[in-house]
C-alpha cells in the first residue's frame, strides 16, 4: 500500500474522495464566481457561499474583487480560514446585469443543499446557466420602447409627438447596442452611440416642433441607459467596507454614465440644441404615475433577463412605491430625493422578505422596482450644463452655474438616499437573519 494512502482505505477510494473534493471545490467556484459576474449583490454571493458550506460540510471563503475573484475551499471539517484550503481564482467582472443566469444557479445551489441534485447535474446546470443568452432582440427592443415612453409619460409629457420620437429613438438604441454587443464592443461604446442617436433624433425633433420644452425626447431613451443596478450595487459594497470592489463599481457606472452623457450632448451638438434648464417634469395624476411606473419597473426586468414569471413583483411594487412617492411630493411637500429614499425604503422593506419566501434574488425584482427613481435627468442636465459653461458668458453663465450645481446636488442627494433606503432594510433582515441561525 502507498505510504500517503490512510490505513483502511484503497488507492482508487483515495482517488475517488480526491476527485470528489476536487468537483466541489470547482462547483462552488463556478457557482459563485457567476453570481458576482452577472448581478447578484456581494452579501447575497457571501450568503450563497455560507449555504454552500453548510451543505459540503467545507469552509468557503470568497475575496471578491472586479477583474477576478478567489474562492477558498478548505477541507472538511476544518476551520473557516481564508489561507487553508484550495483557493480557485475566476476571472469575470460584474458588468453584466443577468438575473435569468442569478435565479438558475440559485436553482442549482439549492439543489445542493436539499440533496435534490447530485454534484454533478448541479455543476451541469451552473455551465448551462452560464451559456443563457440575455432576452430576446424582439422583447427587448419593446421593453426599450415602452419604457422609455412611460418615462415620459411619469415626467408629464403633454403631446403625442414627442412619444413617437422617444420610442423611435429607443428602438433604434436597443438595436444598435445589440448589434455592437455582438461585435464586441464594450458598454461604454455602445450606451454612448445609443445616446448619440437619442441626442441627434431629439435635435431633429426640436427643430421640427416634435419637442417639448422638457426635452422628453431626447432624455427618455437615455435615461432607459443609467447602470442604476451597479451604482446601487457599489454603494451597497461601501456601506458593507468591501472599499476596493464598491469603488471599482462606482468607477463602472461613472465611466457609463460619462460616456451617455457625451454621446448625448455630441448629438445635441450636432443638431444645435441644448437641455433647457427647466423644471424636470410636470405633475401628473397619481394613478397614471403609478401604473407608468410599474410598468416601467418591468421593462427594467427585461433588461436584466429576469425571467417573465417574477415580474409581477416589480409590477405591483414599483408602481405602489413610485405612487407613495408622488404623495410624498405632491401632498407632502418632500423634496424629491428625500421622496425617493422614502420610496425605496418601502420597496426594500416589501421586497427582501418576498425574495427570502419565494427564493426570488433581491437583486432581479429590488432594482427593477426603484431603478425608475434614478435622477437621469439632472445627471444629463447637469452634464450638458458642464459641457455649455466653456461657451456661456454674463448672467447667463452665473445662472447657468447655479442651475448645474443644483441639478448635481440632487442627484447624488437622491442617489445617496436610495441607497440608504434600500441598505436600512436589508440591513435590518440580516440583523433578523443572523439572531435566527444564532438561536
Amino acid at each position: 500500500m502507498d505510504r500517503d494512502t490512510p490505513q483502511g482505505a484503497t488507492p482508487s477510494s483515495s482517488a475517488a474522495a480526491a476527485g470528489t473534493a476536487a468537483a466541489e471545490e470547482r462547483f462552488v467556484a463556478d457557482a459563485l464566481a457567476v453570481l458576482h459576474a452577472d448581478g447578484a449583490e456581494s452579501h447575497r454571493t457571501r450568503a450563497r457561499a455560507r449555504q454552500l458550506a453548510a451543505a459540503l460540510e467545507r469552509p468557503v471563503s470568497i475575496d471578491l474583487g472586479w477583474s477576478r475573484s478567489t474562492i477558498t475551499v478548505g477541507e472538511p471539517g476544518a476551520a473557516a480560514d481564508p489561507d487553508a484550503g484550495t483557493a480557485l481564482v475566476r476571472r469575470a467582472s460584474p458588468s453584466s446585469v443577468a438575473m435569468n443566469r442569478v435565479l438558475a444557479v440559485d436553482r442549482a445551489i439549492d439543489g445542493i443543499s436539499d440533496r435534490s441534485l447530485t454534484l454533478k447535474a448541479a455543476g451541469a446546470a451552473v455551465r448551462r446557466a452560464a451559456a443563457l443568452p440575455p432576452a430576446n432582440l424582439l422583447i427587448f427592443t419593446a421593453a426599450c420602447v415602452v419604457g422609455a415612453c412611460c418615462l415620459a409619460v411619469i415626467f408629464g409629457v403633454s403631446r403625442w409627438e414627442p412619444l413617437v420620437v422617444t420610442a423611435v429613438s429607443a428602438g433604434i438604441g436597443a438595436v444598435l447596442r445589440r448589434g455592437l454587443a455582438a461585435w464586441g464592443a464594450s458598454n461604454f461604446w455602445q450606451v454612448g452611440l445609443a445616446a448619440l442617436v437619442a441626442g441627434v433624433l431629439g435635435s431633429i425633433a426640436v427643430d421640427v416642433g416634435f419637442s417639448s420644452d422638457l426635452r422628453l425626447a431626447v432624455v427618455c431613451p437615455c435615461m432607459i441607459l443609467v447602470p442604476g443596478p451597479h451604482i446601487l450595487n457599489g454603494s451597497f459594497d461601501l456601506a458593507g467596507l468591501r472599499i476596493p470592489l464598491g469603488l471599482s463599481r462606482l468607477t463602472f457606472a461613472m465611466i457609463t454614465l460619462l460616456s451617455i452623457g457625451a454621446g448625448l450632448i455630441v448629438g445635441l451638438a450636432a443638431g444645435g440644441a441644448d437641455l433647457v434648464a427647466d423644471p424636470a417634469g410636470r405633475e401628473i395624476p397619481v394613478l397614471l404615475d403609478g401604473v407608468a411606473a410599474g410598468v416601467v419597473a418591468v421593462c427594467y426586468g427585461i433588461f436584466y433577463s429576469a425571467p417573465l414569471r417574477i415580474l409581477f413583483w416589480p409590477l405591483l411594487v414599483g408602481a405602489a412605491v413610485h405612487a407613495f412617492r408622488w404623495v410624498a411630493l405632491t401632498v407632502w411637500g418632500w423634496e424629491s430625493w428625500l421622496a425617493a429614499g422614502l420610496a425605496c425604503l418601502v420597496a426594500g422593506a416589501v421586497l427582501i422578505p418576498v425574495s427570502t419566501r419565494f427564493r426570488v434574488p433581491f437583486a432581479a425584482v429590488g432594482f427593477a422596482s426603484v431603478v425608475s427613481l434614478m435622477p437621469g435627468v439632472v445627471i444629463f442636465r447637469a452634464l450638458d450644463g458642464l459641457a455649455t459653461l466653456s461657451t456661456t458668458t454674463g448672467a447667463d453663465a452665473a445662472q447657468l452655474l447655479v442651475q448645474t450645481v443644483d441639478d448635481a446636488n440632487v442627484a447624488w442627494l437622491t442617489i445617496f438616499a436610495m441607497t440608504i433606503g434600500l441598505l436600512v432594510p436589508v440591513s435590518f433582515y440580516a440583523h433578523l437573519e443572523k439572531r435566527r441561525v444564532r438561536t
